[in-house]
């Protein structure tokens, strides 16, 4: 028995040889994705209160894509104040912006498939900017930043125990 043992992994080993098949595995599986953003503090991170209801309903696979969608916005809008004259100068181009960039990476099937998870991040918004249109200046942009950030930080699976 222990000849035949032999003789099949003799076999196999020959097979992936010359396959040249990788047998690499990765256990436990590596995370989706990282956040290049650091963790925000506790009153921006309060910002996005309203996701707590929605987040235990999450499968963790969409929750790390929205992550890295919003770590991502926070990234450009902070990149654009950067610029000599920003292209994002109102909150009605940043509410515009948003929704772009929602539709662009939202695939239409997915939409709706969370209850409530819509309104919460729009309430995280309004809890940060405001609700009325205004131009946006460098303390109103760093709130819409601080916003990204504590959803995409929210967001992530693991900030919520």
């Amino acid at each position: 028995m222990k000849l035949e043992a032999r003789w099949i992994v003799v076999a196999a080993l020959l097979f992936f040889a010359w396959r040249g098949a990788d047998l690499s595995m990765y256990w436990p599986h590596p995370p989706a994705t990282t956040l290049q953003t650091p963790r925000p503090d506790a009153e921006s991170i309060k910002l996005a209160a309203p996701l707590a209801a929605i987040l235990p309903k999450m499968l963790p696979h969409d929750r790390q894509y929205l992550a890295a969608m919003y770590d991502a916005l926070a990234f450009v809008l902070a990149r654009d104040g950067e610029r000599e004259s920003p292209i994002i100068a109102t909150t009605e181009q940043l509410v515009d912006f948003h929704a772009s960039s929602l539709r662009l990476t939202v695939d239409k099937a997915n939409i709706g498939k969370y209850p409530g998870l819509a309104e919460a991040i729009d309430q995280t918004f309004v809890n940060a900017c405001g609700a009325d249109p205004q131009k946006v200046d460098a303390k109103l942009r760093s709130r819409a930043v601080a916003a990204c950030a504590a959803i995409a930080w929210t967001l992530v699976v693991g900030t919520d125990e």
